[in-house]
């Protein structure tokens, strides 16, 4: 698992305590890191939800943390999710070069 390690250094956490935390060996936290063994779902499942990023994240199929849940959007943000995805490729960079840069203006005032 590509990011294991990353998450759990970042919470601060040794093998050890995260072993104890997910009810799994250290060694097998180990294995997991190394890439010498793989979780299997219901293990991803737990991992993904005590740091609370998406299966995707864990992984490194996806470089999108957080679990977005459709509760947890409005009525408005559903719509542009909507509008996103029927932009092109190029379409989308741009959407999200704009998006970044309206960001980093707000933050400089």
């Amino acid at each position: 698992m590509l990011r294991l390690r990353a998450l759990r250094e970042s919470k601060g956490l040794s093998q050890q305590r995260l072993a104890a935390e997910l009810n799994v060996s250290q060694s097998t936290i180990s294995a997991y890191e190394v890439g010498d063994r793989s979780p299997d779902m219901d293990t991803l499942i737990t991992i993904s939800c005590y740091f609370n990023v998406s299966l995707d994240y864990l992984a490194g199929v996806s470089d999108v943390r957080y679990r977005i849940h459709k509760s947890d959007l409005t009525q408005e943000e559903m719509r542009m999710l909507v509008e996103f995805r029927q932009l092109t490729r190029i379409g989308q960079e741009k959407a999200i070069a704009y998006m970044q840069g309206l960001r980093d203006r707000d933050i400089s005032y």
